[in-house]
């Protein structure tokens, strides 16, 4: 593996994304302005070749619900999506620099809040990344957020999860 992955606060190398942006709940803004057509182009092409794959291996659900993204080809706005996704299921997806602790992982759940990243890969990281992007978040976790019963379950886990972590 050429780059090891991160476990976040537990690695010699820091994890990927503008960490100085985040809020004290781990969120940032998305920047949408920022990203470039090459940025736009990883996202097409990522869009494209893994919708093809999905028929027989995804479930329908996921499937019917990818269209909710919006547009694919170049990385949507937060915001656009939130209109969509709020009406769906009251969540919401929130920008966060990459990975984060958690605690506020688990609180952002809890909330209906999704944590996506705001970056994108580099174009030869076409066939794998080690840390989750925009991509991987957006295209592989917010679809089923469309789906009421899986949107309860998610905030639920939330909830499960900041009781085991208070646990230890």
């Amino acid at each position: 593996m050429a780059v090891e992955p991160v476990v976040y606060g537990a690695s010699d190398r820091p994890p990927r994304g503008g960490y100085g942006r985040a809020r004290n709940d781990c969120t940032c803004a998305q920047n949408w302005s920022a990203y470039t057509e090459a940025d736009h182009d990883t996202h097409r092409r990522l869009y494209e070749r893994q919708s093809a794959l999905l028929p027989g291996l995804a479930c329908d659900a996921f499937i019917e619900a990818l269209h909710s993204l919006g547009v694919k080809d170049r990385i949507p706005r937060f915001e656009e999506i939130n209109e969509r996704l709020k009406t769906a299921t009251g969540w919401e997806i929130v920008a966060v620099p990459g990975l984060i602790p958690e605690r506020p992982f688990f609180e952002l759940l809890a909330n209906r809040r999704f944590p996506v990243t705001d970056w994108i890969r580099q174009p030869e990281e076409l066939d794998y990344i080690v840390e989750p992007d925009v991509f991987h978040d957006l295209f592989g976790h917010v679809p089923l957020l469309f789906n009421p019963m899986f949107a309860n379950y998610v905030q639920r886990y939330g909830v499960g999860g900041l009781k085991a972590h208070d646990l230890d």
